[in-house]
């Protein structure tokens, strides 16, 4: 048989040879013209458009924000850093991606045909484009020149436009266009970019265990940010650091060193807590440089009326009054806004958190705002006709059945509207609201800032309807500015491309909407509440501060909102689910808060009194129930000591009293005011129970 065989293979071999010839030249072909591809390319592609930026182009535009000073404070949009040249970065850098994405970059022409057959027997199996094959240019033809979809067409324009920048950069300017455009997650775009992003560094002060962990972020870097599971990350940068052996980019030793200092993740906390405030002005600069309702198409440089010193002690007062109280008082967030009197926001906390939630609590909750609503029923009584020294009886209050309470349902007799104010006394307020006119309290609150609609019953008065701590912020402002309109804003300056001025802030002609007289008088109103009041905690040394405190039924809400001669603020402490606190008030947590915060801005600055009425009434120390001896602890909350005072009458201060008029009249008065009474437990006089 097997003669037969080989006499058969004697006569027929001319005929095999030709067909095994046949059959490898058919397989062969296609491989020979696939390696002739990039020459092919090459011959066809265009050369490259001069005129386009190719470190800007096809990218979301970059915010770039500058605090007060001048100084830069953050991005939005692409965070793309500085652009760097090779020579600028560590080698190990471009060594690290190139190893992982293209360890024939320096070999190829812009298209590798060996990845190429790789890819596309993938994709013959798969049915559909699964892999590309993509060297190094043809992903930098992809970030610059088209879209990210996985289509047969899409990757025959990538291998063209690849093919145009062989034709027309070095290799060189190629991996530097890549390495300053790849996206790496967390809004990065670059290495630069990302490692300010990741590690709190310029990409020039890289290691290259952090080195590593970037070149592992190219295919999913949402999946694979290290902020996401750091020590998957760092598991994967091993991988990196294998590779750059096996290519020679380092040595084992220096793998090994690399591999006992992994890299770690920068703590963000400090400058993630900015993202409130530079969401907030991000938002206001693109409507600022929309003109014709055109966005900008480059990116921005944007001004803002940002105090760093000011936004950091809002995050640190904040999370460290809840860190000591919060548990305790089942309290779990905390907005804090900061302006001055003309409206420019110093500084804005929308939460505890950013990372964790970036629903932002000064500009987008609405809650209510308890007594601290109460300023604009005094302001509406005062522009009635009344004054602070008016009195009005403690008497119970029925209004189509509502009937508000004092807290402990204690009674005060006679009051003066002052010490109702300062002593945050409901049914007082309740009575003088129906006297003045609900819908007048609405037009006044309306006037100074409120923009949420105010629900026109009785209850109002006690801060019923929900507003923002920005609204509220805004409308104090209108006191401190000594009754002038007040429009809050972040952005001062935005320029463009080449510094082009695109908007520069213009302050309009502030408008009066307080008469002078009147908001002197509500002024000394709120600085009784301070000095004497329920905000007692609130109180700055070497400072005059005003404000009001407000609790809401049940401990839903505390707040406290006041102002010195120089800055307004706000401060609501509260939960998510508006869950109640366990007994926080207005003058606990959240003046504990605001006194800090305040502390800090006021610190080198002058004593500049307050724009307020020359003098307060004179205290009769007869009508407190003072134990000798006996003050209030530190901190101590909206206690009240008013839920003392008997039922003496004060109208306008009396001529006679302590230093006389004129003491009276130019504060001059040798008497101090007298210590609060003792605290009791429980003793909160700012609870709006309705």
């Amino acid at each position: 048989m097997w003669d037969s065989i080989a006499d058969w293979l004697a006569r027929h071999r001319r005929d095999l040879a030709q067909g095994l010839a046949l059959a490898v030249l058919t397989v062969a072909a296609p491989f020979a013209l696939l390696a002739l591809l990039p020459t092919v390319l090459s011959l066809f592609a265009p050369p490259l458009d001069r005129s386009i930026d190719l470190y800007s182009v096809n990218r979301p535009i970059a915010f770039t924000f500058l605090d007060s000073d001048g100084d830069e404070v953050g991005h939005r949009g692409a965070i793309i850093g500085e652009r760097l040249h090779l020579n600028e970065m560590p080698p190990f850098l471009p060594a690290a991606f190139i190893a992982m994405e293209d360890r024939r970059f320096y070999d190829h022409h812009g298209v590798d045909p060996r990845g190429l057959v790789r890819a596309t027997w993938r994709n013959l199996r798969a049915g559909h484009v699964v892999a590309g094959g993509s060297t190094i240019t043809q992903q930098t033809a992809k970030i610059v020149f088209t879209t990210q979809e996985r289509t047969w067409k899409r990757k025959w324009i990538e291998l063209l436009e690849a093919a145009e920048l062989e034709k027309s950069l070095s290799k060189t300017q190629i991996l530097e266009v890549y390495l300053n455009r790849i996206y790496l997650g967390s809004g990065a775009y670059g290495v630069d970019g990302a490692a300010h992003v990741y590690f709190n560094k310029s990409a020039r002060e890289l290691t290259l265990s952090e080195a590593a962990m970037l070149a592992t972020l190219t295919r999913a870097p949402s999946n694979f940010s290290p902020r996401r599971d750091l020590a998957k990350a760092q598991a994967r940068a091993k991988t990196v650091l294998e590779t750059m052996v096996e290519t020679g980019a380092i040595t084992q030793a220096q793998a090994q060193a690399a591999l006992a200092a992994p890299a770690v993740v920068a703590d963000r906390g400090q400058i993630d807590a900015r993202n409130f405030y530079l969401d907030t002005a991000a938002d206001e600069a693109l409507k600022k440089a929309t003109i014709d309702g055109r966005e900008p198409a480059s990116d921005l440089v944007v001004h803002t009326t940002l105090e760093p010193r000011i936004e950091d002690a809002a995050r640190a007062a904040a999370l460290k009054v809840l860190r000591k109280s919060g548990k305790k008082a089942h309290a779990s967030e905390a907005a804090v806004v900061v302006m001055r009197p003309d409206g420019a926001v110093v500084a804005l906390l929308g939460g505890t958190d950013y990372a964790e939630s970036t629903f932002n609590r000064a500009t987008q909750a609405h809650r209510q705002p308890g007594s601290a609503f109460k300023a604009f029923v005094y302001l509406a009584a005062l522009e009635a006709g009344l004054t602070p020294w008016d009195v009005r009886d403690d008497e119970p209050v029925d209004i189509d059945g509502w009937t508000p309470t004092n807290f402990g349902g204690r009674s005060y007799g006679t009051l003066t509207l002052a010490d109702a104010l300062a002593h945050s006394v409901n049914t007082i307020t309740a009575n003088l609201a129906q006297e003045v006119g609900i819908s007048t309290i609405v037009d006044a609150a309306a006037r100074c800032g409120i923009a949420s609609p105010l629900a026109q019953n009785a209850s109002l008065a006690l801060g019923t309807s929900e507003v923002t701590p920005i609204e509220l912020t805004t409308a104090y402002a209108a006191f401190a500015s000594g009754g002038y309109t007040v429009e809050p804003y972040f952005v001062t300056e935005v320029d463009g491309a080449g510094g082009r001025v695109i908007y520069s802030r213009k302050a309009a002609e502030p408008q009066r909407i307080i008469a002078e007289h009147v908001d002197k008088d509500l002024v000394a109103m709120l600085y009784r509440v301070v000095t004497s009041g329920t905000g007692r905690s609130a109180a700055i040394p070497g400072h005059e501060a005003a404000g009001k405190t407000g609790t809401t039924q049940d401990y839903h809400d505390a707040w406290f909102v006041g102002f010195t001669a120089d800055y307004v603020a706000s401060v609501w402490v509260g939960n998510d689910d508006s869950s109640p606190m366990r007994g926080v008030t207005g003058g606990s947590l959240p003046a504990d808060i605001w006194r800090q915060v305040m502390a800090v801005a006021e610190r080198g600055k002058a004593a500049t009194p307050l724009n307020r009425s020359p003098a307060e009434a004179p205290v009769d120390n007869s009508i407190f129930d003072v134990s000798a001896g006996e003050t209030p602890a530190a901190g101590d909350d909206e206690s009240g000591h008013a839920s003392t005072l008997s039922g003496a009458r004060r109208s306008a201060p009396p001529a006679s009293s302590g230093g006389g008029f004129f003491d009276w009249l130019f504060g001059r008065s040798p008497n101090p005011p007298p210590p609060p009474p003792p605290r009791k437990d429980g003793d909160d006089n700012d609870d709006d129970s309705n």
